[in-house]
């Protein structure tokens, strides 16, 4: 029998204020990030995995994003994006599930964002499920934690059992398991918290198959 996410247990209220100004401050920065990757690549289909309560979405533009799906283990934070995302409509799908196992469209997305998330699963069974959902030069966002500023204290007993069910995934290892899945990275970055920590921030590329390539 599969064990139980530990962000299942979370509720909507105790991780806003975790992550939020008055916790460790992340949900800005996030959103920050995500929305220059969206601007920069106007995906028609989209997947955000890790979806949580929605931060980020502010940024879609349904004119441009026929398709946006968003995935989280939580159905509570789903409730609490859907009814903050009314206005995306029917082109905002939201699906409770692992990432480990939910089945997506293969080459059924543009851009595809994984934010915080990869250190609560397996990632190298991870990494090429990721790309198989990308469409040919689509691209994979993703945002890691670096082992820097330590562990904010908590005294959610939930927040405390995510903690120290997680596992940070290394830069390079990520490289590793992209450039086995046939991605490319095209632009990587490191960007400082004021909380101390700092996150690391990479996008790869799903090559586009040459002209009369099987």
């Amino acid at each position: 029998m599969p064990r139980q996410n530990p962000w299942s247990l979370v509720s909507a209220a105790e991780y806003e204020a975790h992550m939020g100004p008055a916790g460790i401050g992340e949900l800005a920065p996030l959103s920050a990030i995500f929305g220059k990757v969206y601007a920069a690549r106007r995906p028609r289909r989209l997947a955000v995995l890790g979806v949580a309560t929605g931060n980020g979405l502010e940024h879609v533009d349904p004119a441009v994003t026929r398709r946006t799906v968003g995935l989280d283990v939580n159905l509570s934070y789903l409730a609490v994006t859907r009814q903050r995302f009314m206005r995306l409509g029917a082109s905002l799908e939201l699906r409770c599930a692992d990432l480990e196992r939910v089945q997506l469209d293969a080459g059924g997305f543009d851009l595809v964002h994984v934010a915080l998330v990869l250190e609560h699963v397996d990632v190298r069974r991870a990494v090429p499920r990721l790309a198989s959902w990308l469409a040919p030069g689509g691209a994979l966002s993703v945002v890691l934690q670096l082992p820097d500023g330590g562990p904010a204290a908590t005294p959610a007993a939930s927040l405390r059992a995510v903690s120290e069910a997680m596992r940070l995934v290394p830069p390079e290892e990520l490289r590793s398991h992209a450039a086995d899945a046939g991605l490319a990275e095209r632009v990587a970055f490191v960007v400082p918290l004021p909380s101390g920590r700092r996150f690391f921030t990479a996008l790869y590329d799903r090559a586009v198959p040459a002209s009369g390539s099987k």
